[in-house]
C-alpha cells in the first residue's frame, strides 16, 4: 500500500511538471440569454488567448455551444448521453457534440447524480463518449465526511463503477474531477485544505492504479472542484497535488475567473 501510494505521488509530480493546468468553467443553467453569455464567453476567451501555460475549457449550456466556436477558450459540455442515434427525445448524443467541435464533456456531475443518475450509466456515458472522440469529465465526489473514513470506501465504489467497462486505451481522454459534494456551492473558506485535497487525489489514483495498473493511470489528470475561488485556487493547484480546477459558480462572473486563470497560468 505505502509503495502503491508513494509511486502514485512520484507520477502526479512529474505530470504536473510536464503538462499544462486545466481550468474548466461549468456555467450549468446560466446565464439565461444568448446575450449575456456571448459577453462572458467574449471576456473570457480574450483572455485565455494570452495564456500560454492554461488550457481553457468553457461549459455553456447545450443552447449555446454553436454560438462559440473557434476561439481560443475550448468548449464542453455539461452532459452527454450513453447513446448514438437512438430514439431518445431530449437527449444529445456524443456524435452530435463531436460534429459541433466540442472537445470536453461532463459525466457524472453531483447535479446529475442528485437527479438520479447511476454510476452504471455514467461509465456508458464515458464509454460512448470517448470512443466518438471526445474528452470526458469524469466527475465523483462523497455527500459528506465522517471520523471513521467510510466516505473512502463510498468514493472507491463509486470510481470503479464509473469505470466498469471503460477500456484501457481510453484512458487518455479521461480527467478525473474531484468534487466533494458538501464543499459544492460555498466560499473558498468552505473548500477543501490543499492537504486533504492532495490526500484524496493520491487515493483516486491508487484506486484507478488498482483497476488499469500504475503506468495506465500515470498521466490521468485530477482536478479539483468544490468553491474553488480567487483566494483559494493558488494553494490548491501548488499544494493540492492536482492538475486544475473545476469552476462553478465563479466561472459566471468573468473577472473573477479571468483572475483564476491567469492565477493557474503563473503556476
Amino acid at each position: 500500500m505505502f509503495v502503491s501510494c508513494f509511486l502514485a505521488t512520484v507520477s502526479a509530480i512529474i505530470y504536473l511538471m510536464k503538462k499544462k493546468r486545466i481550468v474548466i468553467g461549468n456555467w450549468k443553467m446560466s446565464p439565461p440569454t444568448l446575450a449575456e453569455a456571448k459577453i462572458l464567453f467574449r471576456k473570457v476567451s480574450i483572455v485565455a488567448a494570452k495564456l500560454q501555460n492554461v488550457d481553457t475549457v468553457i461549459c455553456p449550456p447545450f443552447v449555446f455551444l454553436s454560438q462559440f466556436m473557434g476561439t481560443r477558450a475550448k468548449l464542453g459540455a455539461q452532459d452527454v448521453f450513453w447513446q448514438n442515434g437512438e430514439r431518445f427525445t431530449g437527449e444529445i448524443s456524443a456524435e452530435m457534440l463531436f460534429s459541433l467541435g466540442v472537445s470536453y464533456c461532463l459525466a457524472g456531475h453531483s447535479e446529475r447524480r442528485a437527479l438520479g443518475e447511476t454510476d452504471e450509466q455514467v461509465s456508458k456515458k464515458v464509454q460512448v463518449a470517448t470512443q466518438a472522440g471526445l474528452s470526458v469529465v469524469l466527475c465523483v465526489g462523497e455527500r459528506e465526511r465522517d471520523a471513521n473514513g467510510v466516505y473512502f470506501e463510498f468514493l472507491k465504489n463509486q470510481i470503479r463503477n464509473s469505470f466498469l467497462g471503460v477500456k484501457p486505451r481510453f484512458l487518455s481522454q479521461v480527467i478525473i474531477a474531484y468534487e466533494p459534494v458538501w464543499a459544492i456551492g460555498k466560499s473558498f473558506r468552505d473548500a477543501m485544505s490543499p492537504t486533504d485535497i492532495g490526500e484524496t487525489a493520491i487515493f483516486i489514483r491508487k484506486v484507478l492504479s488498482d483497476i488499469y495498473g500504475q503506468g495506465a493511470v500515470a498521466n490521468v489528470p485530477i482536478l479539483y472542484g468544490g468553491s474553488v475561488e480567487t483566494e483559494n485556487v493558488s494553494d490548491v493547484l501548488r499544494f493540492g497535488g492536482v492538475a486544475g480546477a473545476l469552476v462553478g459558480h465563479k466561472s459566471l462572473v468573468a473577472e473573477e475567473f479571468t483572475k483564476i486563470l491567469k492565477i493557474a497560468n503563473t503556476l
